[in-house]
């Protein structure tokens, strides 16, 4: 009997062949690498039962005063606040219009009913809050089934939009009778990158007048927010609108309410500490008018004073318009210096004060960034990704090697690299970037970098945003379900299908009660010096942490263009010391899987096989 033992490198190699990447991992789905041994990730539980409405594409969390926890959460068609285990949407309120008369119109046997609301400027798919509704005829719906929030089912002219109501009317039908109140919210959001069309976006001439264009160039954002605080209080920006704020004081049942004198169009923004600017970074040159939006413009508020925007002499306010790039992408605070990405370059926003407040520096060019929440700053270290790589500023600029490049951006969908969302993992000393594959139009992967380690490890989950746990226990991150239509906390009438779940993760070791599987590859490695075959008889098992079954599978061939041979899966379990194969090659190499149970759990140290020689045909 003689054992041969193989130790592999940690971390993923994806830019060689099988073969040579002897002695590594080329392959794995839910694996991180720590300490140098590869083991499954940690598993994740719903922070919530109830579902909130839209992808979620912005999180933010932090402290008030008296240490209570709250995450902020913006989807493509609300805002979401979550405290305590519930959810509360402080939506931003468009406009309301107050004691509408004759507004409502139903049929009889009918769920639709058409709403009479003078210049509401609604579209489809927003949301209409109506109360204090009275004075109703020929109906069986009563005022409370009208005093409910309903998503706007079609819009039929700018005066009359429709309603689906719970239930169908059972009367003779409304004819515009009925008096009440309706608090429009923002309009949604698209929830996901895609084209526009029409005048404009192709050459002049081409097809025909009043013709819908099948090409363009053009692409609508999907909708993003961005979120900060100032003590504890939130402030939120939505892409390509307006800047937000939320009084703590004024409870859970406040919306988003816009801050006076601020632009009404910007990309992103933030605080900056500690000097407490309000900044707005691709924003309007002449403040309240959107159409003077320019993609390279930052615009700062006096210092403590977010009303006030336009300088003065006597004030800190200001701006600046930056010289390197086509658009600003993302920007984000270091201790010292905000970063400033655009499409080609990152700069440096620092805070001099008087009479200037900020200078500005260019800092690389050809390293943009390509979306903006795809940069992640860890310990006052940006990490982001570019367009076709990683990389990192720490005082200077550097690509980080990464072995599984080819992969990543062979896979990735640069077609809806706006829904990139980078994340931080301080416990694992993990960035992770979760994106689209080719096939999907939504998030469906990832990829980790170990920053302590080097290392890299790949696989595929659903997880559009991701927050860290500095404020909550656990990082937290939402998956997006398209199609579904399960029940939120708060009833919406007639919403339309896109939900998100809200995880806490790296809690236990399954996929909400469910098995998570895992899997690890190895590439071939030689059985003693390759030159001649080898007999394989078994497997020692080298695990630790190991809870409930692993299943080894040894694969072998005689040459690298070989098909491979495998021994089929070998169940391991605590109780396992020695585990009977037949497996005979030059090559060998290990997959390890789980899919047995919910409590299944794993770490692997060395692979340790008992071999005997069998000659050289």
């Amino acid at each position: 009997m003689a054992y041969t033992s193989i130790q592999f490198v940690p971390g993923i190699n994806k830019e060689t062949t099988e073969y040579g990447a002897e002695g590594q991992w080329v392959d794995c789905d839910k694996v991180r690498f720590r300490y140098g041994l590869p083991q499954k990730i940690g598993g994740w539980e719903k922070a919530s039962p109830h579902a909130i409405i839209g992808v979620c594409r912005g999180l933010f969390s932090w402290f008030d005063l008296n240490g209570i926890r709250y995450a902020a959460i913006g989807t493509n068609k609300k805002v979401y606040l979550f405290s305590g285990g519930n959810y509360y949407d402080i939506t931003p309120i468009r406009t309301t219009k107050s004691s509408q008369t004759n507004c409502f119109t139903s049929s009889n046997g009918q769920a639709l009913v058409t709403c009479t609301v003078v210049n509401h400027g609604a579209v489809v798919g927003e949301f209409v809050t109506i109360s204090g509704t009275s004075s109703l005829s020929n109906t069986n719906f009563t005022a409370s089934d009208f005093n409910q929030e309903f998503e706007i089912t079609s819009v039929v002219d700018n005066d009359n939009f429709k309603i689906t109501m719970p239930s169908n009317e059972t009367g003779t039908g409304m004819s515009t009778v009925g008096t009440a109140t309706f608090a429009f919210q923002l309009e949604n959001e698209p929830d996901s990158q895609t084209f526009g069309y029409g005048w404009g976006t192709n050459t002049w001439n081409t097809s025909t007048w009043g013709t819908a264009r099948s090409t363009s160039n053009v692409t609508l954002d999907a909708g993003i927010w961005s979120f900060d605080n100032a003590g504890e209080d939130l402030f939120a920006w939505l892409k390509n609108g307006g800047l937000y704020k939320w009084d703590v004081t004024s409870g859970f049942t406040s919306p988003l309410a816009a801050v006076s004198g601020a632009p009404t169009s910007s990309v992103t923004g933030l605080i900056s500490t500690p000097d407490r600017h309000a900044i707005c970074f691709g924003t309007e040159v002449t403040i309240g008018n959107a159409s003077t939006q320019d993609k390279m413009f930052i615009r700062w508020s006096d210092q403590e004073n977010f009303t006030t925007w336009t300088p003065t002499t006597t004030n800190t306010a200001g701006s600046q318009r930056l010289g390197e790039g086509s658009r600003i992408i993302s920007a984000s605070s270091t201790r010292g210096e905000i970063l400033v990405w655009t499409d080609t370059a990152l700069h440096s926003m620092q805070f001099i004060g008087p009479p200037f407040t900020f200078g500005f520096k260019l800092l690389g060019t050809d390293c943009g960034l390509v979306a903006l929440n795809a940069a992640v700053v860890v310990n006052d270290k940006a990490y982001w990704m570019t367009d076709g790589r990683f990389m990192t500023y720490a005082g200077a600029i550097s690509e980080i090697p990464c072995s599984v490049k080819q992969y990543v951006f062979d896979d990735i969908n640069r077609t809806q690299y706006a829904q990139v969302y980078a994340g931080e993992n301080n416990q694992f000393n993990e960035v992770i970037w979760y994106y689209c594959s080719q096939s999907s139009g939504f998030i469906d992967r990832y990829v980790i970098y170990n920053y302590i380690e080097n290392v890299w490890s790949i696989g595929n989950l659903n997880r559009t945003a991701w927050v860290d746990n500095a404020v909550f226990q656990n990082p937290m991150a939402l998956e997006y379900l398209p199609n579904s239509t399960a029940s939120t906390q708060t009833t919406v009438n007639g919403a339309t299908a896109g939900r998100s779940f809200l995880y806490d993760h790296e809690k236990g070791s399954s996929d909400d009660g469910a098995v998570l599987e895992s899997t690890l590859t190895s590439g071939d490695a030689d059985v003693g010096d390759g030159d001649v075959f080898t007999f394989i008889r078994g497997v020692i098992p080298d695990f630790k942490n190991l809870a409930g079954t692993v299943k080894l599978n040894i694969q072998s061939r005689d040459f690298p263009a070989d098909s491979q041979r495998t021994t089929g899966d070998l169940s391991v379990t605590t109780s396992t010391r020695f585990v009977n194969t037949r497996a005979r090659g030059r090559q060998v190499s290990l997959k390890i899987t789980n899919d047995s149970s919910a409590s299944d759990n794993w770490r692997f140290g060395t692979l340790r096989l008992d071999t005997k020689a069998d000659g050289r045909r």
